[in-house]
């Protein structure tokens, strides 16, 4: 069924010709969107929702960098090779030929998205269907089997899980971060108002 959903989707790249670029654009477009996304939350908010904002910032961090941390383990101990190595492929970006299981990609992109479900935040809904739409488009340029998608959001939701639920055991970390900020933006105007000012309160 893994490699069977694969090739269904795969099958559609080399087609349509806006469909493989905009395929192509979701895929590379990752990181940039998540620094862009993490710029947003930390510096649009007004003034009553920041600290909430920049709190979720924070988990987000905490969870990409859990996730990713499992997953880095699960490559190390466990090599599946990629579809373009085992199977004749519509492959439409460049590739190492390094373990497919878990998609970093997708862990990266659902951790976004959970943590900013369980945090109940207004851009919840926007950001999971640009998820699920980037570990489609994992699929669909011939990198990544259904099941590393499935396995990086599932290894994401466990991770946000777990940064939530022990969300007061990271509260010094917070408050350090927070004044690590201050500290280096006190003198510039602009981003000195975005800082957390009352450092004895969590969220």
């Amino acid at each position: 069924m893994n490699y069977g959903i694969f090739q269904w989707i795969n099958d559609l790249a080399g087609r349509y010709s806006l469909l493989d670029k905009g395929m192509i654009f979701i895929t590379d477009s990752v990181p940039y969107i998540v620094i862009v996304f993490m710029l947003f939350l930390w510096f649009t908010a007004n003034k009553e929702k920041r600290t909430e904002k920049q709190y979720t910032a924070f988990y987000i961090v905490f969870t990409c960098l859990l996730g990713l941390g499992l997953n880095a383990l699960i490559h190390l101990f466990n090599y599946h090779p990629r579809p373009f190595i085992t199977y004749d492929v519509h492959q439409l970006v460049p590739h190492a030929d390094d373990s497919s299981f878990v998609s970093d990609h997708s862990v990266l992109v659902f951790a976004l998205a959970w943590t900013l479900l369980l945090r109940k935040d207004s851009w919840k809904y926007p950001v999971l269907v640009w998820a699920i739409l980037v570990g489609i488009s994992r699929i669909f340029v011939g990198v990544h089997y259904p099941a590393d998608v499935i396995g990086g959001a599932l290894l994401s939701l466990g991770a946000s899980l777990v940064i939530i639920k022990f969300s007061k055991v990271l509260e010094p970390i917070v408050q350090v971060l927070f004044k690590i900020y201050n500290k280096l933006t006190k003198h510039i105007p602009f981003l000195a108002k975005f800082g957390h000012k009352d450092l004895s309160q969590g969220n």
